[in-house]
């Protein structure tokens, strides 16, 4: 169980998450320097679902190289380049649905939703690997995901520029809430930034 919220801004891009983990009853919590939001080269990702998704997008998938792409060019390139590159890495790996051949007409899927972060750029990923972008620019998954998207709505100034700092103060309160709220999700909190030039 989890929660993990993100805040799409000018250019960044703010993302956290939890750090609990139920399985059968069982509750855990990771140790520090793992977690349910990892970097690899220039992305951010996070995944709520199975663990295996963030094993693999950490340790062994190499995302291809989003460098310079921004807007429709970014979009493109994550629907053409990205999400096969990804779809290959986890089906070689064992993390697909192995009932799908080219004999049926069923779209591929895998057991995550994954959150995408490139070029300070925020992508929700199905798991059908359908990709979406939120014009509100805030993103929540997980079981507390919708607790703390509330929050995150709350927190929000009213009037005023949103900046990367305030937004990581908010996005770790709403996850405090989220858990609180959530007895699947627990702290440790992680928040990770990325700027657009990063």
């Amino acid at each position: 169980m989890t929660t993990i919220i993100a805040v799409q801004g000018p250019g960044w891009a703010v993302v956290g998450s939890d750090s609990r983990i139920t399985d059968e009853g069982r509750i855990y919590t990771m140790s520090k320097g793992y977690g349910k939001i990892v970097a690899n080269d220039e992305y951010l990702f996070g995944a709520a679902g199975d663990m295996r998704a963030i094993n693999i997008l950490e340790h062994t998938f190499t995302p291809p190289d989003a460098s310079g792409l921004y807007g429709r060019e970014l979009d493109a390139f994550i629907t053409n380049d990205f999400v096969p590159a990804l779809r290959k890495c986890f089906e070689d790996h064992g993390y697909a649905d192995r009932t799908l051949g080219p004999e049926t007409k069923e779209a591929a899927s895998q057991g995550s939703m994954i959150l995408v972060v490139v070029n300070g750029t925020i992508y929700e990923l199905g798991e059908d690997y359908a990709w979406v972008k939120d014009a509100t620019g805030l993103y929540g998954m997980g079981t507390g995901g919708d607790y703390a998207i509330g929050a995150l709505y709350a927190y929000l100034p009213a009037k005023g520029k949103l900046t990367v700092d305030t937004a990581k103060e908010i996005v770790k309160e709403s996850l405090a809430i989220g858990a609180k709220l959530d007895s699947g999700s627990g702290g440790p909190f992680t928040v990770l930034a990325q700027l657009k030039d990063e």
